[in-house]
């Protein structure tokens, strides 16, 4: 409160009235002044207390700014519930098993498009394990010890003894066409350690006299590739049924004639008649379709794959010999991935080298299983995310 004092003096003024009127005044206006209400002080607000942003906004003063500060959220940063959208992480690609065993020019291939069916066939407890190892062997001749050999295609008795006994000794068992394909197109269930022995053209005495009797003492089976035209040698297809009646031997194709070597300009007419020609004569002799072409000579073409195909043949066999197969992967030279078809132009091993190639698959073998245990959770965590479901190792 303002407290103001009037000391009153006696007036000089010769009119005493208006002396006493101004004083009047002069008290009424004082009385007035000291009555009113006093302004409010201004506060200084409490910083700490009002959220930061919206003490950013309220630091700088303006000229419209009132005395009574007041607080508002800006806008721009009132808080807003944005939704993320779900994002499926992105995986490199399935990597491929190589192996620096394969010769120069020589590159495994994949034929499975579906991925997801693929892993499930890989992992599952009901197929082959990974390392599972295959080697398609081709046998020409063998002939009697002594016997000088000039043809590379040729073995001695001896030799093929040896090969026996060695592939013994590395636990390699024998297999069908039907098995192999079944383990190559849906890994199913075959011996960790298996070939495929083919023996080429019309040679049933080689087969009675060499191949049979260890086929009877190990459980063994052999592929006979052959010749279908049913007008030459009567004796041999005479042998040949006494042989299929065993159980021991199935016969696949070697072609009509057998002498057919295709090349690019072959017409399509001699390949067809080569490839489908054969068919109903097997299948009409021993019961049994044949789906598998053993080309002649070893020579094709992407066309006469394609005729192949179209006559209902599953697989082909060359001449070359590149490697050991495994579930999904396929070793091929330059001449075979013109094909793009890894099925129709399978490898395989001479018999003269064959104790060579059986090692070299044991390596890629080894090789194979450790890199599928190292792949295995990038391989769980694909599969989990591309396919909505969990595979498991069993080793």
């Amino acid at each position: 409160m303002v407290k103001l004092i009037i000391t009153t003096h006696s007036f000089r003024s010769p009119n005493k009235k208006k002396a006493q009127l101004l004083f009047v005044i002069l008290t009424v206006c004082c009385c007035l002044f000291a009555c009113s209400k006093p302004t409010a002080p201004t506060t200084t607000p409490d910083w700490t207390a009002i959220p930061s942003e919206t003490v950013a906004a309220t630091r700088t003063p303006t000229s419209t700014q009132s005395p009574i500060a007041t607080f508002t959220t800006s806008p721009s940063i009132t808080p807003t519930r944005t939704t993320t959208p779900t994002t499926t992480p992105t995986l490199a690609p399935l990597l491929v098993f190589s192996s620096r065993v394969l010769r120069e020019g020589v590159q495994s291939q994949t034929y499975l498009e579906d991925q997801c069916a693929y892993l499930q066939m890989r992992w599952s407890t009901e197929k082959s394990q990974p390392g599972t190892v295959v080697v398609p062997i081709m046998f020409h001749s063998i002939v009697q010890n002594g016997t000088q050999v000039d043809d590379p295609k040729d073995i001695t008795g001896d030799e093929f003894n040896a090969f026996v006994n060695y592939a013994r000794y590395l636990g390699f068992e024998t297999i069908t066409t039907q098995e192999l394909l079944d383990f190559l197109t849906m890994n199913s269930q075959i011996p960790p350690r298996s070939m495929i022995m083919i023996v080429d053209d019309r040679r049933p005495g080689l087969i009675r006299e060499w191949v049979m009797p260890v086929l009877e003492e190990y459980d063994w089976t052999v592929t006979s590739a052959y010749i279908a035209d049913p007008n030459t040698l009567q004796f041999a297809w005479d042998l040949m049924d006494q042989l299929f009646s065993t159980g021991r031997m199935e016969v696949q194709s070697h072609g009509y004639t057998g002498g057919l070597y295709i090349l690019p300009e072959t017409p399509v007419e001699q390949i067809q008649n080569e490839i489908w020609n054969s068919t109903p004569v097997l299948e009409e002799h021993f019961g049994r379709r044949p789906n598998a072409f053993i080309w002649p000579g070893g020579n094709f073409t992407p066309l006469s794959a394609e005729i192949a195909r179209e006559g209902g043949y599953e697989l082909g066999f060359t001449a070359y010999s590149r490697g050991p197969l495994l579930f999904n992967w396929i070793p091929l030279g330059e001449e075979e991935r013109a094909v793009n078809d890894p099925l129709m132009v399978l490898p395989r091993a001479w018999s003269n080298s064959v104790n060579v190639n059986l090692d070299e698959a044991l390596k890629i073998s080894e090789q194979a299983a450790a890199y599928a245990e190292e792949s295995f959770q990038a391989e769980a965590d694909w599969y989990k995310i591309y396919c909505g479901g969990e595979i498991v190792y069993n080793p």
